[in-house]
Parts: C-alpha cells; sequence; structure tokens
C-alpha cells in the first residue's frame, strides 16, 4: 500500500554537489512543494500543539520525515555531513543554503574563476555545456555578483572550438547578439551543421572505401567483346592488338609520318 507522499523512487537530474546548489535547490523546492511539505521545511508549518499520540501533530511529523527523506536522498556523499547535524528538515535545509550560499570573497573569486575558465569539451553537446555555464551565472547571482547577459554571452563563444569562428563574425552585426538564450540557439543550430557535415564526409569515405576494397570480377568468366573469347576483356584482347601492331607496320612501310599528318 503507497502512501499519500510515495515519490515511486525518480529522482533529479543530479544530486547535490559543490558546484550545483542554485539548480538544485529550485528542483528541490518544486519537488517538496508537488508533495505539500514545503512549508515543514521552510519552517512556515510549526509543530500542532498537543501529545505526540494526537493525530494531527503525527501527521506533521510524518511529512517531517517525508522533507527530510526527500532532501538526505538527493545529497551527494561529499555533502552528506551537512544533513546529519538535526533530523529537523527546516534545520538541515538552511544548513545546506549557508554553506553554499556563503559570500566570502573567497566564494566570489573562485566563482567567477570557474565562470571564465569554463571550455566546451569534445564529448559535450553545446546544451549541456550553454547550462553548465548559467548554473555558475545564477551561483554568482546568488553570491550578489552576477554577470550580465552580454558577458555570458562573451564568455560563451569564447569556450567554444575554433570552428564556431564564423558563427562569432556573423552575430558581431546581428541586433540579438547580446541575447544568451538566442546566441545558445544559434550555437545549437551550427553544433547541428557541423555534426551532419562530418556524417556526410564519414559516409563518402566509407563509400570509396568500400569501391577500392570491391574484389576483382575472376577473368575466366569474362567474355571479349572484340574476339568473343572468354578470359579476357576488349582492351587485352590479343587480335585487337595484333591488328593494332599491323596497322603501325603498313603505316611505316608506307614512309607516311606525323609531320605527314600534321600537313593534311
Amino acid at each position: 500500500m503507497s502512501g499519500s507522499h510515495e515519490t515511486k523512487n525518480s529522482h533529479l537530474p543530479a544530486k547535490l554537489n559543490a558546484d550545483n546548489y542554485y539548480a538544485w535547490s529550485y528542483r528541490m523546492e518544486m519537488r517538496l512543494r508537488k508533495l505539500k511539505v514545503w512549508n515543514v521545511v521552510t519552517g512556515a508549518e510549526s509543530r500542532p500543539p498537543g501529545s505526540d499520540n494526537h493525530n494531527v501533530v503525527k501527521a506533521w511529523v510524518n511529512r517531517q520525515e517525508v522533507a527530510l527523506n526527500e532532501i538526505v536522498n538527493e545529497v551527494g556523499d561529499s555533502q552528506l555531513v551537512h544533513t546529519r547535524v538535526s533530523m529537523d528538515p527546516h534545520v538541515v535545509w538552511e544548513r545546506l543554503k549557508d554553506v553554499h550560499m556563503s559570500q566570502g570573497l573567497g566564494s566570489i573569486i573562485a566563482a567567477w574563476q570557474k565562470f571564465f575558465q569554463l571550455k566546451k569539451s569534445d564529448g559535450t553537446s553545446v546544451q549541456a555545456h550553454a547550462a553548465t555555464l548559467r548554473e555558475l551565472a545564477d551561483r554568482l547571482l546568488g553570491l550578489g555578483d552576477g554577470p550580465s547577459e552580454t558577458l555570458m554571452v562573451a564568455v560563451l563563444m569564447l569556450s567554444l572550438p575554433e570552428s564556431y569562428n564564423s558563427l562569432i563574425v556573423s552575430l558581431d552585426s546581428h541586433p540579438d547578439r547580446s541575447d544568451f538564450d538566442f546566441v545558445v540557439q544559434r550555437c545549437i543550430n551550427e553544433e547541428a551543421r557541423q555534426s551532419s557535415g562530418q556524417s556526410s564526409k564519414r559516409s563518402w569515405t566509407n563509400e570509396a572505401y568500400q569501391a577500392d576494397a570491391k574484389p576483382k570480377r575472376d577473368k575466366k568468366d569474362v567474355t571479349c567483346y572484340n574476339c568473343q573469347k572468354k578470359g579476357h576483356y576488349r582492351n587485352e584482347c590479343p587480335d585487337r592488338l595484333k591488328e593494332g601492331e599491323k596497322g603501325k607496320e603498313i603505316v611505316a612501310a608506307s614512309g607516311i609520318t606525323d609531320d605527314d599528318f600534321m600537313d593534311w
């Protein structure tokens, strides 16, 4: 029998780690709201009066347990230490918030460093790469020092391989060149174009290889169109070659030279 707060073993796209708190906390909040335990996590819903055996109190305790279970299950191993401070989901939530939203100068510098040093790797799609950049921008925003959209576009373009240089030039005069989402979509289109070109090139190379590797036909089954005999092609026909040699002998005997043909 499933309970009213059954989550069907679903999970967030990624567990909480040292770099994804802002995206994780937003998704986690949406899940907790769906389970109707968000007010327990924020502290807006406190323990109702009455004994522990009171049904209302039991229901509140149950929501606490559900909330805490959801939070802990979506935290990576490196972050579990921060969830052991209490069995109260409100205390645990605030602890995670304090750890990841520390606004010290060191945190700000480290976030900006990651932001500017980001590079797209070969195995990462443009969409995933842009999402990582957006996550870093959200982290900086949470630290009170978020980048502008123009700066985000500049960092995105600088983080792409040289094969995207022509796109950068084409965007230089576009009116929406400072719109991050617009530029990301253009980059995704360019990625698809490049991928299609590589696929066509590979297909052509494979076809050429297969043509070269095609086994040659056994000449014993070949019929010559000149003498109608088997075992050779027309251009290899002995009779044809003999006729050619005979023609040369006739020309030589007649005394006609190449210069005579030119005079004609």
